[in-house]
């Protein structure tokens, strides 16, 4: 969508210098930066902070908080105050070294010279370049969020080399307001990742009666607040289209969204960068640019600029160090609660459209956020890098997770059509072919990862999800029963981990017909034929007493003895089973054996069915004993 014609935000420009008082301003920069063997300041009595604060010293204002949130501090009759860091740490707050001040000076206190008793800590950090460009943070402003972000974009840009690495792609759809006609490389643009929501909060959309009008063109008044403010930030951005898919895709052409949405890795790999409408929960919610971070974050903190300079030489632009102190020391995990805490991390969709994306701008409810292949930052500390796999660097995409992680998250999200399934997915599979070169894809599985990973099991809900499986009200195939698609719960495969697999256990063969012309795409069928397969004929009992009440665990019957237990996949199946011929399929053993729970077809051909997970005791692991391999296929 060409958006060149519409409005944009207006970023202010205004860079105030730091105003500090005598005491303050003869605080050298080599003590924040750790250059100075001093690790000790004398300030000064906290009457006198309190009086500095209110004349304006900046960091009178947010040093003088500490004592008021500590009942036996607030007294003015103190003698002077120190202020000390530690010896050792990171300035600029990048790793797990903690960079805090220790506020020390209460008389009324025995303070050992090496232990501070009833201590006030506060955190700070060096604010590295390009960041220390901005206008400096005052306590009570409000902070410009369109700078910040162009630093981001311009850091990245210019430093990352592994978001760089990206080609264009001459398959994406851009809609336009004209005709436009490109030389050389297609043009740049923006994608929008966001909630729909309800029906009565959908935006407009692109439909085969509609399309004749969109290519000509769309009235900005006619947009969800969401889809305008994702224009104007894109127009102050400087960028000129912008990828929605509920404008770019044609919505009641079912062939146009199959093709459409096999093209997501490419759509969202190779977009400039990613807004994501965090906070919002439909698409009249908007991107919410939070400015008051300060209050968001409930951490107050300001930047103080020092300057070192000699006789006769002048102040440069920027200042020589820039250090934001903080009223608490700020933890470590700050991005993933403001990332992971947001509607639209409920959606499946969204999960590719993050995790694709080789940069991604979020609006949550605390301020912006940033994500790239590098940098994972809040507009608390933005430069510096949180983590979540701490250590991982052979995983898949911006997160580094593995296939499994990726999955347990993805099953765990809300989806409207259980159909789309593998469809929401496709996009990350087909990027994670690379990282799974010879394996076959089918269902959410790749081949490497079984046996063992067939060994997956729902995770109890608070409400129980209807059943995604066939049923005579639901005429469409769904997925096979062996792959964690086929349900509609929440899968781990945390189970999978321990234990000795077997290796006399094969896959044979994977096969997955595809509905439409998208390989990893939903499926029309599926089998899988395993050799080396140990069987033993069970009869399922009754319900544990004391189980989850959310989960369907079973006693596993063998010749009217209790010899393991059992976990349905779908509560559906309990009263059927007396109808079927049920059997457990070993998997991997870990002082019990472990597997699946399988119904046998009424045909030969048929194949079986998986119905749940089971264990059989250690103790009855001569029920097994007179098993003999065979190739079974699973469908």
């Amino acid at each position: 969508m060409d958006i060149s014609e519409c409005p944009s935000f207006q970023a202010k420009v205004d860079r105030p210098g730091s105003k500090l008082c005598k005491i303050c301003s003869s605080i050298p920069a080599s003590f924040w930066s750790g250059k100075s063997k001093n690790i000790h300041l004398k300030l000064q009595p906290l009457e006198s902070m309190r009086f500095e604060a209110e004349r304006g010293c900046q960091l009178c204002g947010i040093l003088q908080l500490g004592p008021s949130r500590d009942a036996d501090r607030q007294s003015g009759d103190l003698e002077v105050l120190k202020m000390r860091r530690p010896p050792y740490y990171d300035p600029f707050g990048v790793t797990k070294a903690r960079s805090v001040l220790t506020f020390i000076g209460d008389t009324r206190h025995v303070i050992s010279p090496t232990v501070d008793l009833y201590p006030l800590h506060f955190g700070f950090s060096l604010v590295p370049y390009p960041w220390s460009r901005l206008k400096p943070a005052k306590m009570g402003e409000h902070v410009e969020n369109l700078p910040l972000i162009e630093v981001w974009l311009e850091n990245c840009r210019d430093n990352h080399a592994q978001c760089s690495t990206f080609s264009d792609s001459e398959d994406i759809r851009l809609v336009n307001a004209g005709e436009l006609d490109f030389d050389g490389p297609p043009p740049k643009y923006v994608t929008l990742s966001h909630c729909w929501g309800p029906p009565s909060k959908h935006s407009i959309t692109t439909t085969k009666a509609t399309l004749s009008e969109r290519m000509t063109r769309i009235p900005f008044k006619t947009l969800s607040q969401t889809f305008q403010d994702s224009i104007k930030i894109s127009r102050s951005l400087k960028q000129r289209f912008l990828w929605i898919d509920s404008l770019c895709i044609i919505q009641d052409d079912e062939d146009d969204w199959a093709s459409e949405a096999a093209l997501m890795a490419l759509v969202y790999g190779h977009s400039y960068f990613t807004l994501a409408a965090l906070s919002s929960r439909d698409s009249t919610e908007g991107c919410k640019m939070v400015a008051d971070i300060q209050s968001s974050y409930s951490n107050r903190f300001v930047d103080i600029d020092f300057y070192d300079y000699g006789p006769g030489q002048n102040k440069t632009r920027f200042p020589h160090q820039r250090v934001r102190i903080f009223e608490t020391p700020v933890r470590i995990d700050e991005i993933h609660e403001s990332v992971d805490d947001g509607p639209l991390n409920d959606r499946a969709w969204t999960l590719q459209e993050r995790e694709l994306s080789r940069r991604v701008i979020s609006f949550s409810k605390k301020g912006p956020l940033w994500e790239c292949t590098e940098l994972r930052a809040t507009s608390q500390r933005p430069w510096v890098h949180n983590e979540r796999f701490q250590g991982a660097t052979n995983g898949l995409f911006k997160s580094k997770a593995s296939w499994q992680d990726i999955v347990e998250n993805y099953s765990a999200r809300s989806l409207s059509k259980q159909s789309d399934k593998l469809v929401a997915l496709s996009g990350l599979a087909h990027a994670a072919q690379e990282s799974y070169q010879g394996a076959t894809y089918v269902g959410g599985m790749w081949s490497t990862s079984l046996p063992r990973a067939l060994r997956w099991m729902i995770v109890p809900q608070r409400s129980k999800p209807e059943p995604a499986y066939q049923t005579a009200t639901e005429p469409a195939y769904i997925e096979p029963s062996w792959s964690w698609a086929s349900v509609g719960s929440p899968v781990i495969f945390g189970t999978c981990s321990p234990g000795l697999a077997r290796h006399d256990l094969k896959v044979e063969e994977m096969v997955g017909i595809p509905k439409y012309q998208d390989p990893y795409g939903a499926l029309q069928c599926g089998a899988l034929v395993l050799s080396g397969a140990l069987l033993v004929d069970i009869d399922v009992g009754d319900p544990i007493t004391g189980s989850h009440a959310l989960t369907d665990d079973r006693r596993m019957m063998k010749d009217g003895v209790s010899v393991g237990d059992v976990s349905l996949d779908a509560p559906a199946f309990s009263h059927l089973l007396r109808q079927w011929k049920v059997c457990f399929l070993l998997i991997d053993i870990y002082s019990d054996f472990h597997g699946l729970i399988l119904r046998e077809g009424v045909n030969p051909d048929d194949g079986y069915t998986r119905l749940g997970v089971g264990t059989i005791y250690k103790r009855f692991k001569d029920i097994l004993s007179h098993c003999k391999p065979r190739t079974i296929k699973l469908v």
